[in-house]
């Protein structure tokens, strides 16, 4: 555990636990090269063993999905008025998904997308690092 300051805690989470939190939520950002400048974008996602998946349209995140395939993707939690918190940030390649098979499987129930379209274009994340942290505050502390 590291002392950010006399008020915060920062822990390290495991593997196991940064999956849990991961296996727990829906939406998450990706952070993508488009025209060689990052951009982020939120996805609904779901995970699938220790890969994600999900799903777009057409455009500039597929686009650059395509011309660079390596992304970060992030999911976090925070409480401002406590100044707590946590965050899973996965580095990885990305991957259209494009052979039948694995379409099927990623279509399996499991992804509920919110925005509009068909979103037909699959895309698996493959990390290549999964890490995490959370910000404690030490018990008996106040701000």
């Amino acid at each position: 555990m590291t002392v950010i300051d006399s008020r915060t805690w920062l822990i390290h989470l495991s593997d196991s636990e940064c999956w849990r939190l991961l296996d727990e939520h829906a939406v998450g950002r990706i952070g993508v090269l488009v025209d060689s400048a990052p951009e982020i974008y939120p996805v609904n996602y779901r995970t699938d063993g220790r890969t994600i998946l999900f799903r777009t349209d057409p455009g500039s995140k597929l686009r650059g999905l395509e011309r660079s395939p390596s992304v970060s993707f992030e999911i976090d939690d925070v409480e401002p008025e406590s100044r707590t918190g946590w965050s899973v940030l996965v580095k990885g390649r990305a991957r259209e998904l494009v052979d039948a098979g694995e379409v099927r499987v990623a279509s399996q129930p499991g992804l509920d997308h919110w925005s509009i379209g068909a979103k037909a274009h699959w895309v698996r994340i493959e990390p290549y690092e999964v890490t995490g942290r959370q910000l404690m505050a030490p018990k008996g502390s106040s701000r």
